[in-house]
């Protein structure tokens, strides 16, 4: 095979299209790096040096995100990565980077490349074009169009923050194989009319693929106003559809997260509103969640960069922790209290997990902070008739969140809750059939739609396990 020929630098650059914006040439050999201008045969040099120099006057005034963005660009020069494109702002501009690669047989290389530079725009000043960007089907943004406002939008210096939302329908591909894909059109059509009037002109609507679609709210600063609009959608869509199809519920999920608070680039926010959208799909789907740094942040991990990305391997599901509870903790004993509550705390985002038995004599505790047992007064989780009043029959007693009604009928405990900024619980009586030995609590201190069936079974189960090994003491695991 003929090897490449080395270029000259008036062909590279014809290569990559001549214009008056600024050419760079970095050298592996020596590290040489040149920044300029070409008009006709004049060149004009606006630097020569090493690459290490250049980045260190580069980033003397910048900010953190300025150095970050700038310490990629020159990785990338000096690791040899292939021709590529990238974009990326720096003081007050959106620097688009376009180069070739050329290697020499020695193994060292040399790249070309151009730079376009353009102004970054306010936020006022974004636009879309409804005509052409529109989805063919749907009365909503295309998929290019949608994910190119959201890129836009976050490059301006005055972006205030802004919600991406993932929306995906349940069960939508069984609507197509049984009842064929002209019914999962008139769905798909009456579902966009559904998300369109509930979002209004506080935000963006586009497709993204199939039964995929994106909000982007304008004007939602807080995760409250967020909510009422993500549950009319999910409501509304609930409703409409109502046995429509048999036993077939066709309702939505919905996963965001926010720019800047999440996070501060596009790839980012979007990674994590997508797994808050996989989370309400494995919590039991017709639900919304909103990505919650206190509850959700055991979802990330770092990259090499140091920034945070998500992690789908992090979180076990659920009945993977029912198994491995089962496996590890009760038959082998490989894994001690401590190991085995900050798995379940940390992947159902507890805030703590209370066990008490003989009417709030004993009583064993786990928060992220300490695991172990506790004798405090633990007096108000007790055997009344108030407190017995709101297990159901499956000793049961749920708290999706604090309302004006719980604290009416539940004084004493509510008081508690609140003491301890609980904000929703999940009860489960501990009942050996001839009288109730004690109880376990789930708590969050975060706001959250709903305990869905899955975490209802789940948990009991889990608790089950722990009564078995707390309360027995079937063996000395160390604490």
């Amino acid at each position: 095979m003929e090897k490449d020929r080395i270029i000259t630098e008036e062909e590279a650059f014809i290569y990559l299209g001549i214009s008056n914006n600024l050419k760079f040439k970095y050298e592996s050999v020596n590290d040489s790096f040149i920044v300029f201008t070409v008009s006709g045969k004049e060149t004009e040099y606006i630097y020569k040096g090493t690459l290490s120099d250049w980045q260190k006057i580069a980033v003397s005034d910048s900010d953190e995100k300025n150095k970050a963005n700038l310490a990629v660009f020159c990785d990338r020069l000096r690791n040899g990565i292939e021709s590529f494109a990238y974009r990326f702002v720096y003081s007050d501009y959106i620097w688009n980077v376009y180069s070739t690669i050329h290697r020499n047989e020695d193994n060292t290389f040399v790249v070309y490349g151009e730079v376009k530079r353009e102004s970054v725009k306010s936020f006022n000043e974004i636009q879309v074009n409804r005509d052409s960007d529109k989805d063919p089907m749907l009365d909503m943004l295309n998929k290019r169009a949608i994910i190119d406002y959201i890129k836009r939008l976050f490059e301006t210096k005055d972006c205030p923050v802004t919600y991406i939302v993932m929306f995906d329908l349940d069960h939508f591909k069984m609507i197509n194989d049984i009842y064929g894909h002209m019914t999962g059109d008139e769905v798909l059509v009456r579902v966009s009319e559904i998300i369109n009037k509930a979002v209004g002109n506080n935000g963006l609507v586009g497709r993204v693929g199939g039964d995929e679609i994106m909000i982007v709210t304008k004007n939602i600063s807080d995760k409250e106003s967020l909510r009422l609009i993500l549950k009319e959608i999910r409501m509304n869509i609930e409703n409409e559809y109502a046995g429509k199809f048999g036993n077939l519920s066709l309702t939505c999920s919905m996963g965001a997260a926010a720019y800047p608070i999440h996070g501060d680039s596009y790839s980012f926010i979007m990674q994590l509103a997508d797994k808050m959208l996989y989370l309400a799909k494995e919590k039991g789907r017709n639900r919304y969640i909103i990505y919650t740094p206190e509850m959700h942040s055991q979802f990330l991990v770092s990259s090499s960069n140091g920034e945070k990305i998500t992690d789908f391997t992090v979180s076990f599901d659920m009945i993977g922790i029912v198994q491995y509870m089962l496996d590890n903790y009760i038959v082998k004993g490989k894994t001690n209290n401590e190991e085995a509550f900050r798995i379940v705390g940390g992947n159902f985002g507890l805030s703590e997990i209370l066990i008490v038995y003989d009417d709030g004599k004993v009583g064993f505790k786990w928060t992220p902070e300490k695991t172990g047992y506790t004798m405090g007064d633990l007096s108000w989780i007790k055997v009344d008739k108030e407190f017995l009043s709101g297990f159901d029959n499956n000793n049961h007693f749920v708290i999706d969140w604090l309302s004006d009604d719980y604290e009416k009928k539940y004084p004493n405990l509510v008081s508690k809750l609140k003491e301890k900024d609980i904000q929703s619980a999940l009860f489960y009586k501990l009942d050996d059939g001839n009288k109730t030995r004690g109880f376990i609590m789930y708590a969050r201190k975060v706001l959250r739609q709903k305990w869905s069936e899955y975490e209802l079974l789940a948990l009991t189960t889990i608790g089950k396990i722990f009564d078995i090994s707390i309360y027995n003491n079937i063996k000395k695991y160390d604490i």
